[in-house]
């Protein structure tokens, strides 16, 4: 790490575009605003490594006081938040800074990223069911996000006759980054053997968090169904300042339905590490179905510390994105940075997982 700062920090051999920012006021404002409403924030910042962290940021901190440049900033503010090993936690170059530096954020990508044996596969972005024969359908799913509910749902009416016909189910997850868990609602009854069982979210109350939630809140239509929610939980936070409260007042959720439908018989789920947070809540629930096997490699493990807010960082060219919920799952089952096992390995060389799958599936 030293070695990365110290490129970025003391040369200039890369020769990035410097651009002027208030590098220690945007240092401050993020570690402040993560230390009082980050929901891992006490789980990773412990007696045990207090000295070590107060180290490690009062370092960075004396960098920050002396850097100019947006880019080299940037790599702090990064290697700061980096500690925490948390995908819902995190730094960015905005959009702008982005299209108008595209070789400089490429060169910096580069030193923060690992590099992996596998073979470059386009994966198509488009939410799409279609057959591969007469037994088997492909669901494709990119994304959980809201804006793709009613596509899922709306895919789902339009060809269920042929989903009930359909023995063999592929749903390729890969590099579905997540979104939100109604999304994907639709689909459990597909799934569904038996309850399913899973554990709720609670949330960190604090100051900033309250205002972005009511902030939030005030977002949304009258009619939208995440409304009542909200305004349970942005109660019960303004009651329990400093505190993790529990909208939800259970420790577990079963989920059970009248029946069981006799098609799908087998659901595959393809996963990689590009499956993510609600796509791997989608994993959780699904796995208890004694129709479904998980192939390809672990997920990517960002589920433990969710509902990410965004907070206004001095820096234009940034943005801060903070969780701000845990899982009930904690401590005794984290997902964080080993993700959920698959039942069956697919080597990342392997050229075509789908068919891979489909000779296992339906031989």
């Amino acid at each position: 790490m030293k070695n990365l700062l110290t490129l970025f920090l003391i040369t200039s051999s890369i020769n990035l575009l410097a651009q002027n920012c208030n590098c220690l006021l945007n240092f401050d404002y993020m570690t402040s605003k993560v230390s009082k409403n980050y929901s891992g924030y006490q789980a990773k910042v412990n007696p045990e490594n207090q000295v070590k962290f107060d180290l490690f940021t009062k370092e960075l901190r004396e960098k920050a006081a002396g850097v100019k440049a947006t880019d080299s900033c940037f790599i702090l503010l990064k290697t700061w938040t980096n500690y925490f090993r948390d995908q819902h936690l995190k730094v960015q170059l905005n959009g702008d800074y982005r299209k108008a530096n595209p070789e400089k954020v490429k060169q910096i990508n580069a030193h923060f990223s690992v590099k992996k044996e596998t073979v470059a596969e386009v994966l198509s972005s488009q939410t799409e069911i279609k057959a591969l024969d007469e037994a088997s359908i492909l669901l494709r799913l990119p994304s959980f996000e809201w804006s793709e509910k009613k596509i899922i749902d709306s895919l789902l009416k339009t060809q269920e006759v042929s989903l009930k016909k359909s023995p063999y189910w592929i749903i390729d997850l890969r590099g579905n980054g997540g979104g939100t868990d109604y999304t994907f609602q639709s689909l459990i009854p597909y799934l569904y053997t038996q309850p399913i069982l899973s554990k709720p979210d609670e949330y960190w109350s604090s100051e900033d968090n309250i205002a972005i939630l009511e902030k939030n809140l005030k977002g949304l239509n009258a009619a939208a169904p995440q409304r009542n929610i909200l305004m349970s939980i942005i109660s019960l936070m303004q009651k329990n300042p400093g505190q993790f409260v529990n909208p939800s007042g259970k420790d577990l959720f079963s989920i059970t339905l009248d029946s069981v439908n006799a098609y799908p018989k087998k659901i595959a789920i393809l996963v990689d590490k590009g499956t993510l947070s609600s796509a791997e809540s989608f994993l959780l629930m699904a796995r208890q179905s004694k129709k479904v096997t998980l192939f390809g490699e672990n997920s990517g493990g960002s589920l433990d510390y969710a509902n990410v807010q965004y907070f206004d960082i001095p820096c234009d060219d940034y943005s801060l994105s903070i969780a701000i919920s845990r899982s009930k799952r904690l401590p005794e089952h984290p997902i964080d940075n080993t993700g959920i096992p698959v039942d069956v390995k697919i080597k990342p060389l392997e050229k075509d997982k789908i068919r891979f799958i489909r000779l296992l599936q339906n031989p």
